[in-house]
């Protein structure tokens, strides 16, 4: 059986062969997305050895080492409150369950700086908490907060409805039929959740996670404020401090490489999974109801 030229198959195919009229307007606005990119490895090409050259010795490793380090704590503290509260607003049922599935994603609204403001002016040594801690408890010692894990608590916080929202998404899509079918075959409300709703929300996970990586790496506020140097700290520093651009460039270039390799790791993890059941199955999720302890 073959399809007359003036058929649908023909016009579909005909279409399809035409070059689409947003063509251009896509290229023109990806030229200029890109050209900032292009200006940072154009930087490579006329480098200022003395510069570069101190900077590769004394400043490159201790960058690198910080902000993997910063990564290594932000990623993992973000995965935990971003899932356990996507599942609590997604698959329990308690009171003001409502409230707290919005009133989560209220941080998106507030910059980390302002978070690194907020905190430091109450948890650092002459803060409300620790002149109180001392009050009570006299010769305690003083904590100090301006360090990774200070900065690692601040950017949690503040980019955990990455997380949150897409693994929310993802549990509600799941339905119940995920659930009943663990349960089915034996397994305990959190054996199941462990084993069987986390990983199918794997891609969600995976793409929100790849969203705080690049927020935790363009971050230059709270970083900042706690001092703790990273990338974007040390291009401000070479700019203003060395008062080369050049080298700002080549550092800028570096980050937009880390960038870069975090959204090839999260595209090479989920082109491994293979998950069906995107669409929600069995009716809506089956709520737990939660009696508190």
């Amino acid at each position: 059986m073959h399809a007359e030229p003036g058929g649908p198959s023909s016009r579909l195919r005909f279409l399809a062969s035409r070059p689409s009229g947003l063509l251009l307007p896509a290229a023109l606005i990806a030229g200029v997305a890109a050209l900032p990119i292009a200006v940072l490895l154009y930087s490579f090409l006329s480098p200022e050895r003395e510069i570069w050259g101190h900077l590769a010795e004394h400043v490159m490793p201790d960058l690198v080492g910080n902000t993997l380090l910063l990564l290594a704590c932000v990623v993992p503290l973000t995965a935990v409150i971003g899932i356990s509260m996507g599942w609590l607003t997604a698959a329990c049922d308690y009171p003001g369950r409502k409230f707290f599935s919005w009133a989560l994603t209220l941080p998106m609204a507030v910059p980390p700086y302002v978070f690194a403001f907020v905190y430091l002016g109450l948890l650092d040594f002459t803060g409300p908490v620790q002149t109180t801690i001392r009050r009570v408890f006299p010769g305690s010692g003083f904590v100090d907060i301006r360090n990774v894990f200070g900065v690692a608590a601040i950017l949690s916080l503040a980019f955990y409805p990455y997380v949150y929202l897409l693994c929310r998404s993802a549990f509600l899509t799941q339905g119940r039929t995920a659930m009943e079918a663990a349960q089915t075959l034996g397994l305990s409300t959190t054996r199941a959740f462990f084993r069987v709703c986390v990983p199918m929300a794997r891609p969600w996970i995976a793409a929100g996670l790849t969203l705080v990586c690049m927020e935790t790496l363009a971050d230059f506020g709270a970083v900042s404020i706690f001092n703790y140097d990273t990338f974007t700290t040390a291009i401000y520093k070479a700019w203003f401090g060395l008062f080369s651009l050049n080298a700002a460039s080549q550092l800028s270039a570096v980050l937009v490489a880390f960038v870069l390799a975090a959204l090839v790791l999260e595209q090479r993890f989920r082109a491994r999974l293979r998950f069906t059941g995107a669409e929600r199955t069995g009716g809506a999720q089956l709520r737990l109801r939660l009696t508190g302890i």
